[in-house]
């Protein structure tokens, strides 16, 4: 046990050292040699660490079974590298004075009629996405846009990591309330959305106590949270996605709001609205998959019920 504590420290640093020295590199680096630059370490990353190159190959494999070795790989390489590009378009971003103009220029909105269509039923708003493209920088081009966000997330554990991440998203805009403690992100949340605002929430990862629904032909546990804010606020969903169209330019894609059935029964209708929206993830992941993050062991609760269960 105390090795892997010494592990899992030693990573910490690492990875907080590593970030430190990227985000330098960005800041001075000619800006025709940024592109280059998130490939090398996009290309460092896959082959560094096994264990998530693994769990990467792995999830691929078993979504797109049609798929040839190769072609997964080119997937699973390219996911990495739209990770490292998008954080590093951020990065610089944040260092840009005029950054809602280049906003403008950089990201398209499809779909903003759904938004003003149930922003106007005055019940706020749940918009679910995901880890997809560059997702960082989307709610700060809604809220240029005239739609205020605010974005629910889960912080890294490294108290120096967060804090940087802080900086860069006070710098380019974004509106964050942390996920822990669990309870007051739950009262900022329905407190917003009564104000009538719009939430974004990225729920498409492992949960392994969450609802079970299906993704990919698999059960993944997954977050319930957005399902009980629709029903205690009666805010629509909708689901929006950042979907990266060539190297400098981005389109928001929102979909039409969720039709969903309320039954009264809670456990049914938070797992009819967990799969709703799941399915939309799904629908966009499966259009774009190297822009998903796939290292993330989205089906590690499945795993271990189906072993507690043998």
């Amino acid at each position: 046990m105390k090795r892997n504590e010494n592990a899992r420290r030693l990573d910490r640093v690492a990875g907080r050292y590593f970030l430190k020295l990227s985000m330098n590199i960005v800041k001075w680096l000619p800006v025709c040699l940024l592109y280059p630059f998130s490939r090398f370490v996009g290309h460092l990353g896959f082959w560094a660490v096994a264990k998530y190159r693994k769990i990467t190959l792995d999830n691929l494999q078993q979504s797109f079974k049609d798929k040839t070795p190769s072609e997964i790989r080119r997937i699973a390489l390219e996911s990495y590298c739209e990770t490292t590009w998008g954080a590093v378009e951020t990065i610089k971003l944040a260092l840009d004075k005029n950054i809602h103009a280049k906003l403008k220029d950089l990201v398209e909105i499809e779909g903003a009629q759904y938004l003003d269509q149930e922003l106007a039923k005055g019940k706020g708003l749940i918009c679910i996405s995901a880890h997809f493209g560059n997702f960082t920088i989307m709610t700060t081009r809604l809220t240029v846009a005239g739609y205020p966000f605010n974005l629910v997330m889960r912080f890294a554990d490294d108290e120096a990591v967060a804090q940087m991440w802080k900086d860069v998203m006070r710098n380019v805009g974004i509106k964050a309330i942390s996920a822990r403690p669990r309870r007051k992100a739950v009262v900022e949340s329905l407190k917003w959305l009564r104000d009538g605002k719009s939430l974004c929430l990225h729920s498409d990862q492992n949960k392994t106590n969450g609802v079970y629904v299906d993704f990919f032909a698999r059960p993944a546990g997954t977050v319930e949270g957005p399902a009980r804010l629709h029903l205690r606020t009666g805010a629509p969903i909708v689901c929006g996605f950042m979907v990266r169209e060539n190297l400098h330019h981005h389109k928001i894609v929102i979909t039409p709001p969720l039709d969903i059935k309320i039954t009264g029964d809670d456990e049914k209708d938070i797992f009819n609205i967990t799969q709703a929206f799941t399915k939309e993830i799904e629908k966009i992941v499966r259009k774009y998959p190297q822009q998903w993050w796939w290292m993330h062991d989205r089906w590690k609760g499945s795993r271990r019920l189906s072993e507690l269960n043998s």
